[in-house]
């Protein structure tokens, strides 16, 4: 199945990488384009327009940052930095505006109680997304308990 929009959250984690080499190989393929959002989620006590100058210039950098991943896995990357109330339906509403046939969504690994545990965004994504979502879990650390306790 052909993938012809790509949109790849960005949050700032170090599984957002391994996220948009993904969408840049598929993109490769397909002929696609990627797409990567960064949402600043603002407070419900401030306008809606408030901008924060230290979440704009950190949100900025993220995207940078991911254009030259990009770039560097020999891709394109189309970035926005959006301002919403909450990241999930944000993100959701840009997928179904912009046509996007695949999302693809860094998850960091946290295994705190022996459950992947997921984020309130990444739970609204899937739960609602106009397309298919698929995950992109970052490497369980080496000193991860889960490792530790299993021979790979």
């Amino acid at each position: 199945m052909p993938f012809f929009n790509i949109l790849v959250p960005v949050s700032g984690n170090p599984s957002d990488e391994e996220a948009i080499r993904l969408a840049v190989q598929i993109a490769r393929q397909d002929k696609s384009k990627v797409f990567a959002i960064h949402v600043i989620e603002v407070q419900r006590n401030l306008p809606l327009e408030a901008e924060n100058v230290d979440q704009v210039e950190r949100g900025e950098a993220m995207l940078e940052h991911i254009e030259q991943i990009a770039k560097s896995a020999k891709g394109s990357v189309e970035s926005e930095l959006l301002q919403a109330r909450v990241a999930g339906s944000a993100l959701v509403n840009e997928a179904a505006e912009r046509g996007i046939d695949l999302i693809i969504m860094g998850v960091p690994y946290h295994n705190p109680l022996g459950e992947l545990q997921l984020g309130s965004t990444t739970n609204y994504v899937l739960k609602n997304a106009p397309c298919r979502v698929w995950l992109c879990r970052e490497l369980p650390r080496e000193d991860s308990p889960t490792l530790k306790d299993k021979k790979i």
